[in-house]
């Protein structure tokens, strides 16, 4: 049995990373392309919410502008599992000495949802979001991230195996939402 697992961010408890200037704040293509060829790292600094929020720590999985970026232990971690599905682009940070950070570039877009039975948000005709997943049967297999071709700007999804890895190695900064279960 496969869960499906919404990635989200853990900005409560820790800093998120953000550019020092829009012009840095180019994202990687969400369609599956790879832009290691043409990637140049982002200058980005870690921020909080608010200011009072300075106490807030560093982790594993920092938000980056509604995408997922990992530092050099997550990326050691995970890299071996995900090799197929993502690639790894450098961001610089130059507060932070004493690690490197990476953009999580999901490259594997999955058609697994079956749009008949899965329940839809709606803001008047334009479908907004998915309330209810419904997966198509045998259609993920062993792949332990992934992005669906609806929506696929905001949201990355993982399987129990990738989900596994990062909570028995103790990473910080990602939560999980279960979205399905077959």
């Amino acid at each position: 049995m496969t869960s499906v697992w919404a990635i989200m961010h853990n900005i409560d408890d820790y800093k998120y990373l953000s550019a020092y200037d829009e012009r840095y704040c180019t994202f990687p293509r969400r369609d599956g392309t790879s832009e290691l060829a043409t990637w140049e790292p982002q200058h980005l600094t870690y921020e909080s919410y608010e200011e009072e929020d300075n106490h807030l720590g560093l982790c594993n999985f920092p938000a980056w502008c509604g995408r997922s970026a990992c530092d050099l232990k997550a990326k050691e971690i995970i890299g071996t599992l995900t090799a197929d599905d993502v690639e790894f682009l450098p961001l610089f940070v130059p507060e932070i000495s004493h690690t490197r950070y990476f953009a999580i570039h999901v490259l594997t877009t999955l058609d697994c949802l079956d749009n008949e039975r899965s329940e839809f948000g709606y803001f008047g005709d334009l479908r907004m979001r998915i309330d209810k997943y419904e997966f198509k049967p045998d259609c993920i297999g062993d792949t332990p991230i992934f992005k669906l071709p609806i929506f696929n700007r905001n949201s990355t999804y993982v399987t129990d195996s990738f989900k596994q890895l990062v909570e028995d190695n103790d990473l910080t900064g990602l939560e999980f939402r279960k979205v399905w279960e077959g």
